[in-house]
């Protein structure tokens, strides 16, 4: 099939873009609003986009509330912090509990009774039930097209300034993501976990990512 995303004729019963962009990691956004309320909340359109020095992106889409814009990117924008901290499948449910609808003056991590633990280099809180944070400063937020005016897209870069990973999680100097078991987004309402890895050798003189000289 072929549909043209403009006039969305796809002829399916739901849309199905999100599904063809498949796993998709999780940033569970950590924030501080200027009178200190905490604010949490789960982004899928998220990635790594450069490793020297280390760089993520995250989206913000959608439907904002009445005059404004939701908390996690009006907090961005107000003090430029903010913690990605990494969904395990473990922490599933409390995930979910957040993505609801709050008030700005209203604390998903009260909310979820979400332990909290203190950053090192910037001011919004970890959540003690992740195993990776990664603390980061604002670089640039980039305004996308939208279709509707009671809608935002809008992209956040953000440089990774300190990176905390849990002991319990590390095996021979390497991140065992089988003792995490990150989660991740599909379309619809469908999630997926990584508990099935492999390596792949690479083409014979291939430099590693480790030996490649700077």
């Amino acid at each position: 099939m072929f549909y043209d995303t403009k006039k969305n004729d796809h002829g399916l019963k739901y849309n199905p873009f999100k599904s063809c962009i498949v796993p998709r990691p999780i940033a569970w956004i950590t924030t501080k609003s200027e009178e200190g309320v905490h604010n949490c909340a789960p982004y899928s359109f998220f990635n790594g986009i450069a490793a020297d020095p280390p760089m993520i992106m995250y989206a913000t889409n959608g439907k904002q509330p009445m005059g404004g814009h939701k908390d996690t990117i009006t907090n961005i924008r107000d003090n430029g912090e903010f913690v990605v901290n990494i969904v395990s499948y473990e922490a599933k449910y409390k995930m979910n509990e957040t993505t609801a609808p709050f008030n700005p003056n209203e604390s998903e991590v009260d909310i979820a009774k979400l332990e909290i633990l203190e950053s090192k280099l910037i001011s919004p809180a970890r959540l003690a039930i992740s195993p990776i944070h990664m603390e980061c400063k604002l670089y640039k937020i980039i305004d996308l097209p939208t279709l509707k005016s009671n809608e935002y897209n809008g992209m956040v870069l953000g440089h990774v300034v300190g990176i905390h990973i849990n002991d319990d999680v590390l095996e021979d100097g390497k991140v065992d993501l089988k003792k995490i078991r990150p989660l991740s987004r599909l379309g619809y309402l469908d999630y997926s976990v990584v508990d099935n890895i492999f390596e792949m050798a690479r083409p014979e003189g291939s430099p590693r990512p480790d030996q490649v000289k700077k």
